[in-house]
């Protein structure tokens, strides 16, 4: 028990961090909205991971385990609607470029 208590004190925050961090490049190199998309849903998994290390690292799980499941109902309601409005980026623009959504302005 006392070396996967030692393995994950080392290794959780650096996961949670690489995958925000991970999440981040992708959101500001990325030019196609898709793409930015996927990289929003990668840093969301990093704070969630974060928040449920927290939690364990404080001897009480159920909190952040609540906290995640809340977090990744929302993470499917914002996920599903932004899938929605790129399926109408793409039938106007079809390379999905962030760059010409400023002609999308009615």
């Amino acid at each position: 028990m006392d070396l996967t208590a030692s393995w994950l004190d080392l290794w959780n925050p650096f996961l949670s961090l690489a995958l925000l961090a991970i999440g981040l490049a992708c959101m500001l190199t990325r030019r196609r909205v898709i793409k930015q998309l996927i990289g929003l849903n990668i840093m969301l998994q990093g704070a969630l991971l974060n928040l449920v290390d927290a939690g364990r690292v404080h001897g009480d799980l159920e909190t952040p385990q609540g906290l995640v499941v809340s977090a990744l109902v929302a993470e499917t309601m914002v996920t599903a609607i932004a899938l929605a409005l790129i399926v109408n980026v793409f039938r106007y623009h079809p390379e999905g470029l962030v760059d010409d959504l400023d002609s999308l302005k009615g």
